[in-house]
């Protein structure tokens, strides 16, 4: 987003001054004529037309310095990019002084130079909620208890089986007599429910239909 301000300046420098090099690096000596288009600092900002839902706004500040091994180059290149940005009606020009410790961090001399603001916006996603025109519709969908028994050879009840349903996330145990009960299980329209028996080490799925749920007690053998 912010390279988007990057081209944008840079194509403003080549309009005022035509082909010269642009340089979006911190100001450095340089051995060709050269405009610094260097980004100092991001800065809080709020749109001037403020809503509920107004863009993400913050003022991206820009040092502009020249290099040129003819001074007198450089000081004509400064000043038309200077009145170009006082006319230009999105920028705002600051003449402040660069403090000596900023140029002492980029390493070289001190210079003329000015700094320019303008704006950087990000429209967000509209979030509006919108009027429902039409009756709410609710679904519900019938929930039953299941009661079975796990038995294995001989119909020989099998205690502290592990029993469950994942698709519901209910889990249960067998008591001594092989019985396990769960409450609350949505019936499906369409489909089955997978129930899983855990018992001295083996698994047995079993695909149980929702009539088979209202029906009675679901009986699962389990072969040991």
């Amino acid at each position: 987003m912010i390279e988007r301000i990057d081209r944008k300046l840079t194509e403003w420098v080549g309009d005022i001054l035509g082909d010269v090099k642009v340089w979006l690096g911190a100001p450095e000596k340089k051995d060709t004529d050269t405009v610094g288009v260097y980004l100092t600092d991001i800065l809080p900002s709020s749109p001037a037309h403020a809503t509920r839902r107004a863009p993400l706004q913050v003022m991206l500040c820009y040092l502009l310095t020249v290099w040129s091994e003819e001074p007198l180059e450089a000081h004509n290149m400064l000043s038309r990019l200077l009145f170009a940005a006082m006319e230009h009606p999105e920028f705002e020009v600051d003449l402040a002084e660069v403090p000596a410790q900023m140029w002492s961090a980029f390493g070289v001399k001190p210079r003329p130079s000015f700094k320019i603001r303008l704006p950087l916006r990000v429209d967000r996603t509209d979030l509006t909620t919108h009027r429902v025109r039409g009756p709410m519709e609710i679904h519900r969908t019938p929930i039953s208890a299941i009661q079975g028994v796990v038995v294995g050879p001989a119909d020989q009840p099998i205690g502290n089986a592990r029993v469950s349903l994942p698709a519901c996330k209910l889990i249960t145990t067998t008591d001594s007599r092989g019985r396990f009960a769960f409450e609350g299980v949505p019936l499906l329209s369409q489909g089955m429910l997978a129930l899983h028996v855990e018992a001295r080490g083996r698994e047995v799925v079993r695909d149980v239909a929702s009539a088979e749920m209202i029906e009675g007690k679901l009986i699962i053998h389990f072969d040991l």
